[in-house]
């Protein structure tokens, strides 16, 4: 049995849903923004946010899959070159500003990562797939420890952006990322 094409109606709610979600994410965060609240932006009813997304999970992971797919694809471009030293920073520090861009998403990305499981989960395993590839070329270069895994190092670019976006002055960042590399780096 073959599946229906949607049909034009159903696709422009659909992406009315992933419109309103997005702004809301950007004006409240993920978890303030209640599927109700999305539901009413988009101006739809709540059935028909429940037909196209099940749960707020689903929902989430559409919204901030393509970035997502974008760090995925970031990935197979980094390194560039032999010498470029960096690749690996700016890698994560890519990860991080994606999951600080919206309030809450740090918990959320942590928790999909950690069950790996539903629509989120299975965004988060690409870009963990991402990151052992990346970690691979590192480790080849002499650039990080021998030890460092791929969680690992996608839970250290979520513990950033959650101190970020919750309490740490504009400026940590940085300095966190940088305490991060130095921690890594092989001794």
């Amino acid at each position: 049995m073959t599946a229906q094409p949607r049909r034009s109606d159903a696709r422009r709610n659909r992406a009315r849903l992933v419109e309103a979600a997005t702004a809301l994410f950007d004006e409240v965060g993920t978890d303030a923004a209640s599927m109700n609240d999305i539901a009413r932006r988009a101006g739809v009813g709540p059935g028909t946010l429940w037909r196209h997304f099940p749960d707020k999970e689903a929902l989430t992971a559409e919204v901030v899959g393509r970035s997502l797919d974008g760090l995925a694809a970031l990935a197979a471009e980094l390194p560039g070159s032999p010498d470029d030293p960096d690749f690996l920073r700016r890698w994560v520090s890519a990860l991080v500003r994606h999951i600080t861009r919206y309030r809450g998403l740090a918990v959320r990305y942590a928790e999909a990562a950690r069950r790996a499981d539903g629509p989120l989960g299975a965004r988060c395993r690409a870009v963990e797939e991402a990151a052992a590839g990346l970690l691979e070329r590192a480790r080849e270069r002499g650039q990080v420890r021998a030890d460092l895994t791929a969680p690992e190092l996608i839970r250290l670019a979520t513990a950033v952006a959650w101190v970020s976006e919750t309490t740490a002055p504009s400026d940590t960042t940085a300095r966190l990322l940088d305490l991060v590399f130095e921690g890594v780096r092989p001794h």
